[in-house]
């Protein structure tokens, strides 16, 4: 599994409703703010960073956070 903590800003509420969909069902998140999850799953960080680009509009921001196996940890900005 892959740890990561995801925050987002999206302004299109059927992108942001989709997001939402995506770390409360497949993605296994816990929800810790709205903007916010903690999630872990099998997700490479390539996959989710492709799932989340696909859903960022113009001005949106997201940025995840996951620990890597050798226990160093990474922040990724997107949009």
């Amino acid at each position: 599994n892959h740890d990561y903590v995801l925050t987002f800003s999206v302004a299109d509420a059927t992108s942001k409703d989709k997001l939402v969909a995506l770390c409360r069902g497949p993605w296994q998140g816990d929800e810790v703010t709205p903007e916010t999850w903690e999630i872990s799953n099998d997700l490479s960080p390539d996959d989710l960073e492709r799932a989340i680009g696909e859903l960022l509009g113009d001005g949106d921001r997201a940025a995840y956070y996951y620990l890597s196996d050798s226990k160093r940890m990474f922040r990724v900005v997107l949009g």
